[in-house]
């Protein structure tokens, strides 16, 4: 009997190895330890399978050892708009991490380049996906490394336990993410706006240049096609591409002893969307008191409060009654959910400012999450403050004149648009 097998799951102890067509062999390949179990499972039956542990197998076949990749490189940031004069001293400077403050680089797009190539790349996929997708993941793997030799290329160990052997590849596991921060050059992101957020969440402090590329989902956060990777790729390595900074709040948790809430070795969480207070599965509505600098605002009576960035205005916050907020303009956004007060609208606050969400005395367990993940549960007295992060997270953009936020939400969010069609309005999502 001949079946063809890859490996769908792993649990913590167990490698599973399920039956599927044989064309998904092109996809995943045939490693050793693939051939090895089908042919065991040919000639003993399942009885011969049995339990391994991962680690021993995984790094046989990928790098684990971080420390052999080299520091990132410096990079320099010019503004592309040469008739205004820059505030910002590290313009035209050489850098290696990206820094903001109010009313830095806002307003205008700035250009990208590498005194020296780049070394590292992180490539970030999306976990839940279909045959297509990790074909092309494999697909631009093998790309890279045929076409840049010198560039180590670093992926996510959850990723990489599902995929052939890379031995050209670095797999980084949890515990050593904090490795990003010093090696990483430049990231792809292959998936949707959820594995933007999620690579947002891998740096609590610089983000790295992104470069995001759509598998077939339609999302503010996708600058290009995955059939144009190739050419996006080498446009960045070589430094003609264009960055939008996008804001990212800082998010800081506290007791009602005003003691700083254990969230591992993080200083400040990183929301590039929204954080939020919600009832959560409590059927009563949350109690909120809010303070914007430390000065009294409202007491909230609702289902829960969003405190949104520019990039998050069309995510949570739209669907809960927010106005919609150009990238460029740098602001907080306070929009309720579900108030009980039908005059409680939508705030927007300036950058400067910080916003303090406390538990009222009446309320009750409150539950906060950052970018859709839940973080922990607040209770009577707790509160959360957020305000601007130092930290953006540098975009690379599509277009050369502006940015795809007009296009955006013609197309995606049918902004405006009534019955009748309107052709002016017809843009290309991606550029062809």
């Amino acid at each position: 009997m001949d079946f063809s097998f890859y490996l769908s799951s792993i649990k913590p102890a167990t490698l599973i190895i399920n039956r599927v067509f044989s064309k998904s062999l092109k996809t995943f390949g045939t490693c050793n330890l693939v051939k090895n179990y089908i042919k065991n499972y040919n000639q003993n039956g399942f009885s011969s399978m049995k339990n391994i542990q991962i680690n021993n197998y995984f790094r046989r076949y990928y790098n684990t050892d971080t420390k052999k990749l080299p520091n990132k490189v410096s990079f320099i940031i010019t503004q592309e708009d040469k008739g205004i004069p820059s505030p910002q001293p590290i313009i035209g400077t050489s850098i290696t991490a990206i820094e903001q403050t109010v009313d830095s680089k806002y307003g205008k797009k700035y250009k990208l380049k590498w005194p020296t190539p780049p070394q590292n790349v992180l490539i970030i996929k999306k976990p839940f996906s279909d045959m297509t997708a990790d074909r092309t993941f494999v697909e631009v793997i093998e790309w890279l490394h045929e076409t840049y030799p010198n560039l180590n290329i670093i992926i996510e160990s959850e990723v990489a336990e599902k995929f052939r052997e890379f031995p050209f590849a670095y797999a980084v596991s949890k515990e050593q993410k904090s490795e990003f921060s010093r090696t990483v050059d430049f990231i792809i992101t292959l998936g949707g706006d959820g594995t933007i957020l999620h690579t947002s969440s891998l740096f609590d402090q610089a983000v790295p240049p992104v470069i995001s590329f759509s598998m077939g989902t339609l999302g503010f956060l996708l600058q290009f096609h995955i059939g144009h990777y190739q050419q996006a790729i080498s446009d960045l390595i070589k430094g003609d591409v264009s960055l939008l900074f996008r804001m990212r709040l800082a998010c800081s948790l506290w007791t009602a002893e005003s003691k700083r809430l254990d969230i591992g070795d993080l200083v400040d969480l990183q929301a590039m969307n929204e954080v939020s207070l919600h009832r959560g599965r409590f059927p009563n509505l949350a109690v909120i008191n809010c303070f914007v600098d430390d000065e009294f605002l409202t007491e909230a009576v609702a289902d829960g409060l969003i405190v949104a960035t520019p990039t998050g205005s069309t995510a949570y916050s739209l669907s809960a009654g927010g106005p919609i907020v150009h990238p460029f303009v740098q602001s907080l956004l306070l929009t309720p959910i579900c108030p009980r007060s039908l005059s409680f609208r939508p705030a927007l606050i300036p950058p400067t400012a910080k916003v303090k969400l406390e538990i009222c005395g009446e309320g009750r367990l409150t539950e906060v999450t950052i970018d859709g993940k839940k973080i922990c549960m607040l209770s009577q007295g707790d509160f959360l403050e957020v305000k601007m992060s130092s930290y953006p997270i540098p975009c690379v953009n599509r277009v050369d004149k502006g940015i795809a936020w007009v296009k955006d939400i013609n197309n995606l969010l049918k902004w405006n648009q009534g019955f009748v069609n309107k052709k002016h309005l017809a843009y290309e999502f991606f550029e062809t």
